[in-house]
């Protein structure tokens, strides 16, 4: 019991000297330049086993899916073949899809197809769900062919 307090008043008493000192806190380095790192968000996790935490989801992807699913038991109930499906998924395609971006997040850009995506859907998630990036940690791993690999330039 005393040794757990002395030390927590030795603690206190280092903080008090550093902030008597002048002395800040540690910074981190930000964590730019690693593979898992997007728009300030770490895909880590996402990366190691990928679709498994369904928080990180887009939401409208996990509608559409839904719909798909739908079709799917609806067409299985009914007896019809994979072909037929395919033929009226396709037929019925726009109005399955005519589900409105309920995102409020959704930011549209267009990609060389046409299609409209959004901003922040990258592999099937969405970055803004996804955790804050806290700067180089331990899983830090330098993403190949980034400036600090290839050198400075004054060589």
């Amino acid at each position: 019991m005393y040794l757990s307090n002395s030390r927590s008043r030795l603690s206190r008493g280092r903080a008090g000297l550093r902030a008597a000192a002048g002395v800040t806190s540690v910074l981190r380095l930000p964590g730019e330049g690693c593979r898992f790192w997007a728009a300030g968000r770490c895909l880590y996790e996402e990366s190691i086993n990928p679709g498994l935490r369904r928080e990180f989801a887009c939401t409208v992807l996990a509608t559409l899916e839904g719909r798909f699913d739908e079709f799917v038991v609806r067409g299985e109930i009914l007896g019809i073949s994979c072909e037929q499906a395919g033929r009226i998924w396709e037929q019925r395609m726009a109005q399955a899809l005519n589900i409105g971006w309920d995102c409020a997040n959704f930011t549209p850009l267009r990609d060389d197809g046409g299609e409209v995506m959004c901003l922040h859907f990258i592999e099937g998630v969405c970055l803004l769900r996804m955790p804050c990036c806290p700067g180089r940690c331990r899983r830090y791993e330098l993403l190949s062919g980034s400036v600090s690999e290839q050198g400075d330039g004054y060589e």
